[in-house]
């Protein structure tokens, strides 16, 4: 990607006569291109990169410009104006609000790492710690166990007790057994500080971001530790 590595303030400056390559003109200059260079680092950096910004603190007075992350994990500007249109400085107003935020970035962790995570087990223990900037979240495969079900083999040693009452055999077909004991194929363990710091929506907010890489048919449960 180094093609698209540059710096608009260099290339105006190398664009531009010698001549007029005074203070005051490239100062004009640099102002004219930031939006472009905006929108390059917006692609090129916080987009696939990626870029861990500081986390919204509702006392905090932030100016023009500036850049938080929010608990849903995306990245949020301030881009408020007044009537005047003249930029403002926000305190105390969350960032989805659209009024004087506007969201940059669905989520702060860049695309060159996200297209390698999958369902995969150290990768997706990778892409829950990572995303919840964390660590000691990790996955257990489960195995299901078998309670009293009717077994028929090719020999009656290794085959279930025929009778003709289920009061005489141990293992038996019936309409209401429930045979597996276990329903969840694997188990995402917590560590219990970090899990109460995220509050009474701790399991929507895991649970929701497992099922982006959680494989369709499989069941997951969450176990603090």
């Amino acid at each position: 990607m180094a093609i698209y590595d540059y710096n608009t303030n260099t290339v105006g400056e190398q664009l531009t006569p010698p001549v007029l390559r005074m203070p005051k003109f490239l100062a004009w200059l640099y102002t004219l291109v930031k939006p472009i260079q905006n929108l390059h680092d917006l692609i090129f950096s916080d987009y696939k990169i990626g870029n861990v910004y500081s986390s919204y603190n509702n006392a905090t007075t932030y100016n023009f410009g500036e850049r938080v992350q929010y608990l849903d994990k995306a990245i949020y500007e301030v881009t408020y104006t007044d009537i005047n249109g003249i930029a403002g400085n926000v305190t105390g107003v969350i960032p989805t609000n659209t009024i004087f935020w506007t969201k940059v970035n669905d989520v702060f962790i860049g695309t060159d790492e996200r297209v390698k995570y999958s369902a995969q087990k150290i990768l997706f223990e990778q892409a829950l710690n990572t995303f919840f900037i964390t660590s000691g979240i990790y996955i257990q495969n489960n195995f299901a166990s078998i309670g009293n079900v009717f077994v028929m083999d090719t020999t009656s040693e290794e085959s279930s007790i025929i009778s003709y009452s289920n009061d005489y055999q141990p293992d038996f077909m019936d309409y209401s057994a429930i045979y597996l004991n276990n329903i969840y194929d694997y188990t995402i363990y917590v560590p219990i500080t970090f899990y109460t710091s995220l509050g009474v929506q701790a399991d929507t907010l895991i649970t929701t971001y497992a099922n982006k890489y959680n494989l369709a048919g499989m069941q997951f449960n969450i176990i603090t530790y």
